[in-house]
């Protein structure tokens, strides 16, 4: 099987409203997020096209992520922070890294190719802290 590889950028808030630390408050990230796809069937002797993978991305990933405060959905929230004149991009769970990885995966996936899957993400949150998903 071959795999490639796009790295991402994008600076997001957020705040983790369900633990008790300081992650509670709101703090923001330069995340990087790696992208890794794979499959075995060449096209045009490519595996995927990067410019492909990156409109995915950008589409359904990094134009709503970045320069955004993240935070899960919940009364209290909405109540403190929707009249905020700023970018709120609201998540179902809390946007720990884990689980942004796991809206990540299920908003690419659909936008590729039948011939490409989806083998891994990886987040970083810092240049020391990170989470991965793997098929």
């Amino acid at each position: 099987m071959l795999s490639i590889t796009k790295i991402f950028t994008f600076e997001a808030a957020h705040r983790i409203s369900d633990y008790d630390g300081s992650c509670s408050q709101i703090h923001g990230h330069s995340y990087v997020l790696h992208v890794t796809v794979g499959g075995i069937d060449l096209k045009k002797d490519m595996l995927l096209d990067f410019k492909v993978l990156k409109k995915i991305v950008q589409d359904e990933v990094i134009q709503l992520f970045d320069h955004a405060l993240l935070l899960k959905e919940t009364e209290k929230n909405r109540i403190v922070f929707e009249k905020l004149e700023q970018k709120i991009f609201w998540m179902d769970e809390e946007p720990t890294a884990e689980r942004m990885l796991l809206w990540i995966k299920d908003r690419i996936i659909p936008g590729l190719p039948s011939h490409v899957e989806l083998e891994s993400l990886t987040l970083y949150e810092t240049a020391t802290c990170y989470a991965t998903w793997k098929s």
